[in-house]
C-alpha cells in the first residue's frame, strides 16, 4: 500500500508492504529520494508506526495522506 503526503510541490511517500512469513516494513522516500525502512514482526506495529509517522507529517506541515496522479 503507498500513501503519499505533499507540502508544496514536494511529496513524501509511503509504502507499507510485507506478510506473516517475510515480516512487515514501512518505506519512507523523502522528495530527495533518499529512503528509510523500518521493519516490524507484525502488522499491527508496522499500522501504529505508520499512524505516528502520518501524526509528524501532519504536525510538519505535510498534507494527506492522498493519492497522486
Amino acid at each position: 500500500m503507498f500513501y503519499f503526503f505533499q507540502r508544496g510541490p514536494e511529496f513524501v511517500r509511503c509504502e507499507i508492504s510485507g506478510d506473516q512469513k517475510t515480516g512487515y516494513k514501512v518505506i519512507m522516500t523523502e522528495p530527495n529520494g533518499d529512503e528509510r525502512l523500518e521493519t516490524f514482526t507484525t502488522s499491527d506495529e508496522a499500522h501504529a508506526r505508520f499512524l505516528e509517522i502520518q501524526e509528524q507529517l501532519k504536525n510538519d506541515g505535510w498534507w494527506g495522506p492522498h493519492g497522486r496522479d
